[in-house]
């Protein structure tokens, strides 16, 4: 059974994800139409990886939560 801590630690994995891909356009660490610099392709890489993982996470947990309760109401 998945608690709901870790299903709110899936979504702030999630959410620091989207933000690192985010952030050096916020902040302007990428200027519009300048080639990327290394810094901002990791950023987005690691975002990218980070925001896939809590994403699967979250659907993965949420698929064996509803699985856990369809087997209670067969019973």
């Amino acid at each position: 059974m998945v608690s709901r801590v870790a299903m709110v630690a899936l979504v702030v994995v999630f959410g620091a994800g989207g933000w690192l891909i985010a952030a050096p356009f916020v902040l302007r660490f990428q200027p519009s139409g300048a080639h990327w610099t290394g810094a901002s392709k990791m950023d987005v890489l690691v975002g990218a990886v980070l925001a896939v993982t809590g994403f699967a996470g979250f659907f993965v947990a949420l698929a064996g939560r509803v699985r856990e309760l369809y087997q209670e109401s067969r019973r």
